[in-house]
C-alpha cells in the first residue's frame, strides 16, 4: 500500500509577492492575474478519479492558513470540481500555526530596505523584531520560534498519518484512503516546512524556493516514517500547464499575457460573423468577447505586443497629442506619424460633410474631449485654454484627494459633438481604480492605480495593439503625477473585428511565440504635472519582437 503524502502549496500571486514586500499578518488578496493563473492550473493538478496529482476525495485532511490569500487559493483549486463530489471532500481546517512568518517591524518592507537599516540582516538566523509601535498587532518572530511552530504542524501530520497506517495495517477499513494531506500556506512557512520535514535545520529553508502558486509534494521512502522525502516541486511558471493538456511533471509555463490577444484574434477569425462595414472592406466580428484582456503593469512592465513590431514612437506621439488636447493631425504628420492622415485628408473630411474644415482638422476628437469637454468647437487652431471640462485634470485630482471615488472617469464619447468629428472615438471610456489604500495609510507602500478601458470598435489587427500600449502608458503617466504604482490595465470590447484583408497577415502572427514584454523606465524623476511630459522622458528597455507585419488601414 502507498505511504501518505503531503501536498504543500503556496498561495497565488499578490501585489506584495510581485514587489518583494514581506507579507505576514497583512491580509491582502490575490491579484486578478494571480487568481487567473491558479484557475488555469487547478484542473491540471486537482481532479476526481482522473489520474490528477490530487484527488480531493482521497484526502483525509485539508489545512489552510488563516490569511485570505491562502484561503482564496484553496477555493480556486477546488471550484472547478462537480458539486456532487463536494460532500466527499474533507472539511477545511484553518490552522493558526500555518500562518506566514510574523515579520513584525519588517512587515511590508523589502529585504534591501531592511538591510539598508540593518546591514547583513538574515531572517534565517536573526528572525524579526516586534513592531515598535504596534507589537500586539505586528509581533516579530525568532527563527527558533518559527522552527518550533512549523515542527508542531509536522508533528500533527505525522501523528495523523502514522495512526492511519497503523489502522490500515491492523485490517481496519480506512475507506481506501492513504491519509494524504493538503496544506495551502505561504512562502517562508513552506520553505521552513520542507527543511524541517527532512530533519534539516531551519536555515536550510533558504535552499528551497517556491513561487506564488507553486507546490511541493512530500512523502516517505521505503515505507518508513523515518525516511521523509521530497517527491516533487512544481512551479506555477514551469510546472503544470494551465490548458488541462499538461500534467504536473510537464514542462511549460503560465500563459504569456499576449496569448489573450492572440487567442481572441484566432477566435474571431474562426467563429466571427461576416459583416459589411463603413469602410467597405468587410469584417469578421464578435460582440463583447469575454474574458476581458488583462495586463499586469507592475514592476515597469509595458504590454507592447511582441509577435509583431508595434510602432511605439507612433503610440507615444499620439498619446502626448491627446493629452495636450490637440486635434490637428498635421502636428503628427510633421513628426513622421501618419496614422491620422487618411481621416484628416480633404477627401475624407468632405465625405463627412466637413467641407469647411482645413485639411488635418479632425474636429473635437479624443484630446479635445479629455481636456475641453463641452466647449464649443471652432477649429483646430483655436486656443481653448480654460474652456470646457478638463476631465484629465479631474481624474488626477480625484486620485489624489478622493481615491475611493467610483467616478474617476475619462470619456471621449460626447454625443453632441459626434457629427463634428472626422471619426467618432473607438476607445471611448476609461475608469481608474485606486487600491492598496490600507497599506498606504500605514506607510507600507504606495497607492496602486489600475485602468479599465471600454472600446466600442476594436480593429484587432492594427488598432488594438496600439490601444493596449497607449492606455498602459496613460496609466503610467497618471500614476507618475499622483505618486501611485501602476497596477493593471483591463480592456473591455464591444465590436471586436478583423478586417478581411488582415486575415492572412494575422494568421502569420498567430504562428509566432510571444517574447517577454519590455520595461518602461522614466529618464527623469521630476515630473509633477500631466502637461510636463515630453517624448524623451520615456525609455523602453528590452523590447525584443518579431518582424513587422504589413496591414492596410481601412479608412
Amino acid at each position: 500500500m502507498a505511504m501518505p503524502r503531503v501536498f504543500l502549496a503556496r498561495h497565488g500571486e499578490t501585489e506584495w509577492s510581485i514587489s518583494g514586500q514581506h507579507t505576514g499578518r497583512s491580509d491582502i488578496p490575490l491579484t486578478p492575474h494571480g487568481e487567473e493563473v491558479m484557475r488555469q492550473l487547478a484542473p491540471s493538478i486537482v481532479g476526481i478519479g482522473n489520474g490528477k496529482l490530487i484527488d480531493p476525495t482521497k484526502l483525509n485532511h485539508i489545512f489552510v492558513s488563516p490569511r485570505k490569500r491562502s484561503q482564496r487559493t484553496l477555493e480556486i483549486m477546488l471550484e472547478h470540481l462537480p458539486s456532487n463530489a463536494r460532500s466527499e471532500i474533507p472539511p477545511v481546517e484553518v490552522l493558526q500555526e500555518c500562518r506566514e512568518w510574523d515579520y513584525g517591524a519588517y512587515e511590508g518592507l523589502k529585504t534591501d530596505q531592511i538591510r539598508a537599516k540593518h546591514p547583513g540582516w538574515d531572517i534565517w538566523t536573526q528572525g524579526t523584531p516586534d513592531h515598535p509601535e504596534t507589537p500586539t498587532e505586528l509581533p516579530g518572530e525568532s527563527a527558533q520560534h518559527m522552527s518550533d511552530r512549523v515542527d508542531s504542524v509536522i508533528a500533527k501530520i505525522r501523528e495523523l498519518q502514522s495512526g492511519h497506517v497503523d489502522k490500515r495495517n491492523q485490517g481496519h477499513d480506512v475507506g481506501g484512503k492513504t491519509c494524504d494531506v493538503l496544506l495551502v500556506c505561504h512562502g517562508h512557512f513552506n520553505r521552513v516546512f520542507v527543511a524541517r520535514w527532512l530533519g534539516l535545520p531551519l536555515t536550510n529553508g533558504r535552499l528551497f524556493e517556491m513561487d506564488a502558486g507553486g507546490m511541493v509534494v512530500l512523502g516517505y521512502a521505503h515505507h518508513s516514517f523515518k525516511e521523509p522525502t521530497v517527491a516533487g516541486i512544481f512551479s506555477s511558471k514551469t510546472g503544470p500547464k494551465g490548458d488541462a493538456q499538461g500534467s504536473p511533471g510537464s514542462c511549460g509555463s503560465a500563459k504569456h499575457e499576449e496569448s489573450q490577444y492572440l487567442e481572441l484574434v484566432s477566435r474571431v477569425i474562426s467563429t466571427g460573423e461576416s459583416r459589411p462595414d463603413r469602410t467597405g472592406t468587410g469584417t469578421l466580428a464578435l460582440f463583447a468577447p469575454q474574458p476581458c484582456l488583462r495586463f499586469d503593469l507592475t514592476n515597469g512592465t509595458l504590454p507592447l505586443l511582441t509577435t509583431k513590431r508595434v510602432f511605439f514612437r507612433g503610440v507615444l506621439e499620439e498619446l502626448l497629442w491627446f493629452v495636450a488636447g490637440k486635434t490637428d493631425s498635421k502636428l503628427l504628420t510633421d513628426k513622421g506619424v501618419h496614422i491620422w492622415d487618411g481621416n484628416g485628408s480633404r477627401e475624407f473630411l468632405d465625405s463627412r460633410g466637413l467641407t469647411h474644415r482645413r485639411e488635418g482638422d479632425l474636429g473635437p476628437v479624443y484630446g479635445f474631449q479629455w481636456r475641453h469637454f463641452g466647449a464649443p468647437y471652432i477649429d483646430c487652431d483655436t486656443d481653448y485654454t480654460g474652456q470646457g471640462v478638463d476631465q484629465l485634470r479631474q481624474v488626477i485630482d480625484k486620485i489624489n484627494n478622493n481615491p475611493t471615488d467610483r467616478r474617476i472617469l475619462l470619456s471621449a464619447w460626447n454625443p453632441a459633438d459626434l457629427s463634428l468629428m472626422a471619426l467618432p472615438p473607438c476607445h471611448m471610456f476609461a475608469q481608474f481604480f485606486v487600491s492598496n489604500l490600507d497599506a498606504y495609510a500605514q506607510g507600507k507602500g504606495k497607492k496602486h492605480l489600475s485602468c479599465q478601458m471600454y472600446q466600442r470598435s476594436c480593429d484587432l489587427g492594427l488598432g488594438v495593439p496600439f490601444n493596449i500600449a497607449s492606455y498602459a502608458l496613460l496609466t503610467y503617466m497618471i500614476a507618475k503625477v499622483t505618486d501611485c504604482e501602476p497596477n493593471e490595465l483591463v480592456l473591455s470590447m464591444g465590436d471586436a473585428h478583423v478586417y478581411k484583408d488582415h486575415v492572412e497577415p494575422l494568421k502569420l502572427q498567430l504562428e509566432r511565440e510571444p517574447l517577454p514584454f519590455p520595461k518602461l523606465v522614466w529618464k527623469r524623476d521630476e515630473i509633477g504635472d500631466i502637461d510636463d511630459f515630453k517624448f524623451d522622458d520615456f525609455q523602453v528597455v528590452g523590447y525584443k519582437c518579431h518582424p513587422k507585419i504589413e496591414m492596410k488601414m481601412s479608412v
